[in-house]
């Protein structure tokens, strides 16, 4: 059973650290969009384009035509909306080995308001075939789930939080588009994806179990359609109650996904997620106003079941 543990990194300085080693084992081209999330090293080839994020995916997925794996670093906001079209059409279509990294995921930008907030991202790469979407649960997940992307015979879109959040002790290694039950439970699953909304599910179980609720919770690292049938299988058998816990707008995102591949089985489900436009503010802040800390979650979930407050 994962839980979480003092130690707190961003996935996004994960990423950086380990990407130099991993870009130059696997012979990958890294474009960067002026990010500062890069650390450019020797024996990395590396391009850093500007503000220009549809011309980086042009270039990255040329240079997956002619023979090279690449990898484009955006903040999420930018990659999924000004180069929607051409991760679309450049990269998902003809299948290109090209990982979107994108950062600054959910709300952790922060003050830098709605322009990067990426909430609309999950939704919007969950709707391309051939894309694998990932969202890491902590940093040592980060490290290997790009290793994994770096390796798959596909596109890949990467979502990265901004700064430190929780590493989780006793988490098992991950494998692309398996989901993991961290906590056993049979009576409702709590299925959540990103490192502080697995930290809440995780304390939403505990407040469950002392109104006498056995809750499962499973880390969706994977949130694709694809990885959404595993997930479903991954539900417990005698299940009642399905919760989905997200740091994105919940119409298209992991939930509707989950919701979808469950839904032959019956089980009412409970989405919660970001609804409409986040103002600026401090990452903690727009979760709590989102709804999405373990307090807000559990008072939610328990008048989902019926339990009286």
């Amino acid at each position: 059973m994962a839980d979480t543990g003092p130690e707190r990194t961003s996935t996004r300085a994960a990423f950086a650290d380990a990407l130099p080693e991993l870009a130059a084992r696997h012979n990958v081209l890294v474009v960067d969009t002026d990010t500062g999330s890069v650390k450019p090293a020797p024996g990395m080839d590396y391009l850093n384009v500007g503000i220009a994020e549809n011309a980086a995916v042009g270039l990255a997925a040329g240079a997956e035509h002619c023979g090279r794996r690449a990898l484009v670093c955006t903040f999420a906001a930018f990659s999924v909306s000004r180069a929607f079209e051409f991760i679309k059409l450049d990269i998902a279509y003809p299948r290109r080995r090209v990982c979107v990294v994108g950062t600054h995921g959910g709300a952790s930008g922060g003050w830098l308001g709605p322009t990067h907030h990426a909430t609309e991202d999950l939704a919007l790469m969950n709707a391309l075939p051939n894309m694998r979407v990932v969202v890491p649960a902590d940093a040592r997940q980060a490290v290997s789930l790009l290793g994994q992307c770096l390796e798959y015979d596909g596109p890949t879109y990467l979502r990265l939080g901004r700064k430190d959040s929780p590493v989780f002790a006793g988490l098992p290694e991950p494998v692309l588009g398996v989901p993991q039950e961290v906590r056993p439970g049979r009576d409702l699953a709590l299925v959540a994806t990103g490192p502080e909304i697995l930290a809440t599910a995780l304390e939403v179980a505990r407040g469950l179990a002392d109104a006498g609720y056995d809750a499962q919770v499973i880390n969706a690292h994977t949130v694709d359609p694809e990885a959404a049938l595993a997930v479903g299988r991954a539900v417990a058998a005698d299940c009642r109650w399905l919760v989905t816990l997200e740091e994105a707008w919940t119409s298209g995102g992991m939930g509707a996904q989950v919701a979808s591949a469950l839904g032959a089985r019956g089980i009412r489900w409970l989405p919660v997620g970001v609804s409409g436009f986040l103002p600026p503010g401090s990452h903690g802040d727009l979760l709590e106003e989102s709804g999405l800390t373990a307090g807000a979650v559990l008072r939610r979930v328990l008048e989902f079941v019926g339990h009286p407050q």
